[in-house]
């Protein structure tokens, strides 16, 4: 039988290249700790940022832009999140 390595990518670390392992795929718990972390309005206030972030990398924005949607599921959709980001003065 066959064992399967665990995906890595590229990174850099004191200026040479290695090898990272890429962590499982475990959404609950990065949203879970989020919940413990932050509050609302600090996550409002991430959304809000994030929102206009534009790379050259359209994978990346892709990317970004799902984290946002999913932090806006997280304070109850988009209506809330810009209720808790005009409490803030974004």
């Amino acid at each position: 039988m066959k064992r399967k390595h665990p995906d890595t990518y590229e990174a850099q670390s004191n200026g040479k290249k290695v090898r990272v392992t890429v962590p499982e795929n475990d959404q609950g718990e990065l949203f879970d700790a989020i919940r413990e972390q932050l509050s609302p309005h600090a996550v409002a206030s991430i959304v809000s940022h994030l929102q206009g972030a534009r790379t050259n990398n359209q994978d990346v924005d892709r990317q970004v832009h799902w984290f946002t949607q999913e932090l806006c599921k997280l304070l109850g959709g988009y209506e809330q999140q810009a209720q808790l980001a005009e409490e803030l003065g974004l």
